[in-house]
């Protein structure tokens, strides 16, 4: 909340400002002559801990953290709830993504009373993290399993984080 505050307060200085600018003679202008005078726009996305940044007109996606980790016990913890075979849980600035695999024996689909279930433990598990996104789909759970064997072995964050919140977006794409 405070940070919306900041980047609100930001923004208005940087408009107030802007339209200010006054040349000799009492002219508005754009500012001094050969500067490129483009306004930034900055919103948090905190799933994913990305700016989106506006600069003349184009969004652009920027990290603002490289913060992502494998919370190995925060699956365990997933995984001892009823219909629950598995899961793996990735964790970015405040942010769980976890994918579970159904029990063989559970016939049906991942409910809204089953993600509920997840999110509540996930919180318990790690009170750090504010949402929770969950997921059974066979390709999420794969790739989350295989982002999560390349952090264990060392790959740097960096070269994992734009195929992250790809991978997040179009999984989750109501939540953007």
């Amino acid at each position: 909340m405070r940070k919306r505050i900041a980047v609100l307060a930001a923004i208005g200085l940087v408009l107030t400002a802007g339209c200010a600018t006054q040349q000799k003679g009492g002219q508005q202008g754009q500012g001094q002559q050969g500067q490129n005078n483009t306004q930034q726009v900055r919103n948090q996305d905190n799933r994913m801990g990305m700016e989106r940044v506006r600069e003349g007109g184009e969004n652009v996606r920027q990290q603002t953290g490289q913060q992502m980790r494998v919370a190995d016990k925060v699956a365990d913890s997933v995984t001892r709830l009823d219909s629950i075979d598995s899961a793996t849980v990735m964790v970015t600035d405040g942010n769980a993504y976890v994918g579970v695999v159904m029990d063989k024996d559970y016939d049906g689909e991942l409910t809204s009373t089953i993600k509920n279930r997840v999110s509540k433990r996930v919180r318990k598990a790690d009170n750090s993290i504010d949402q929770v996104f969950v997921s059974a789909n066979p390709d999420f759970v794969s790739q989350l399993q295989d982002y999560a064997q390349d952090i264990q072995s060392g790959r740097p964050v960096s070269g994992l984080m734009k195929q992250f919140t790809d991978l997040v977006e179009r999984t989750f794409p109501a939540a953007r």
